[in-house]
Parts: C-alpha cells; sequence; structure tokens
C-alpha cells in the first residue's frame, strides 16, 4: 500500500512497514505475515488472540521493507473464527526517486 501522492510517495517509493494494527474479535489465534509482491520476501508476525468483545486495538510490530507488500491472515484451527473491522499500517518511505538501470 504506497502512501498517496498528495502526502508525497511515490509508487517507485521503498517503504518500511513498522507495525500492524488491527480491530479483529473472533475466536483462536489469527496468524499474520508480510509478504512482498513476488513472494521472496517473508515476515511472520505474532498471532492476534482473538476474542468476542476485544475492547483494545493491538498492535503488532514489524521491521519489513520492499517496494510493496501484502498482508496475509489466516487461521489453522477448523473452528477459529474472525472478523476483522479496522486495519491501520505503519510505514514510513526509506529512499525515494527508484529506478533500475540496465547497463547493455
Amino acid at each position: 500500500m504506497p502512501i498517496p501522492a498528495s502526502l508525497g510517495g511515490r509508487e517507485q517509493d521503498i517503504l518500511h512497514w513498522a507495525a500492524v494494527r488491527m480491530r479483529v474479535n473472533g475466536t483462536g489465534n489469527l496468524r499474520m505475515r508480510f509478504i512482498s509482491l513476488d513472494s521472496v520476501q517473508q515476515q511472520v508476525l505474532v498471532p492476534f488472540i482473538m476474542a468476542t468483545l476485544p475492547g483494545l486495538q493491538p498492535t503488532r510490530l514489524a521491521n519489513f521493507v520492499s517496494q510493496r507488500g501484502m498482508l496475509e491472515g489466516k487461521t489453522t484451527a477448523i473452528n477459529e473464527t474472525f472478523r476483522i473491522n479496522k486495519i491501520i499500517l505503519f510505514s514510513k518511505p526509506l529512499w525515494g526517486e527508484y529506478s533500475s538501470v540496465v547497463n547493455g
């Protein structure tokens, strides 16, 4: 999720994804990981322990650097259920004006 151009971001920026905050309720554990779009890099985050009425929005720290990324959430048991009401991703541009140069 790149920073919008109106806020100074560009699609070419390399981002540092620092944290994820979620409002999620359910039962069981929600396992989370960041994945680069080409699926080369990944980082497993601490699972969210879900409750019926959480009352707060827990934050999970991350240290993921990528131009773009995906956030995956899943459960592993058959009887686990969840509902995500809000996701907040904390990121900061590290490098701008990224371009690749091919020597021919």
